[in-house]
């Protein structure tokens, strides 16, 4: 197994980090009120999309930043199969936008 050029890990390092921002934009401002909408959280569409987008818009530069921590993993998502990349992929994008709406929340009101 041949050892990556440090070029290729700092590349791959920042596009998981850019992915991992981009994730948690998408899971804020599309999946969530989707979730909310449908299970009846929110009885009309606009109200999910108004709360949890205005949530994921407080919450951006603690997004910015655990993206830019999570992009600190790469070098050990490479040791792993596909499936389990994706799954890191999916858990680190559900936490890092819980953690950084949580601190939002609490710190922004």
């Amino acid at each position: 197994m041949r050892t990556p050029r440090s070029a290729t890990v700092l590349a791959g390092s920042i596009i998981y980090g850019l992915l991992v921002f981009l994730g948690t934009a998408g899971l804020g401002f599309v999946v969530l009120p989707t979730v909310g909408h449908a299970t009846g959280l929110f009885p009309v569409d606009t109200e999910a999309e108004a709360a949890f987008s205005m949530v994921t818009l407080k919450a951006v530069p603690f997004l910015a930043s655990l993206s830019t921590a999570a992009a600190f993993s790469y070098q050990w998502l490479m040791q792993l199969s596909i499936v389990r990349r994706l799954a890191v992929y999916c858990a680190t994008t559900l936490l890092a936008w819980v953690t950084a709406a949580a601190i939002a929340v609490f710190i922004l009101g």
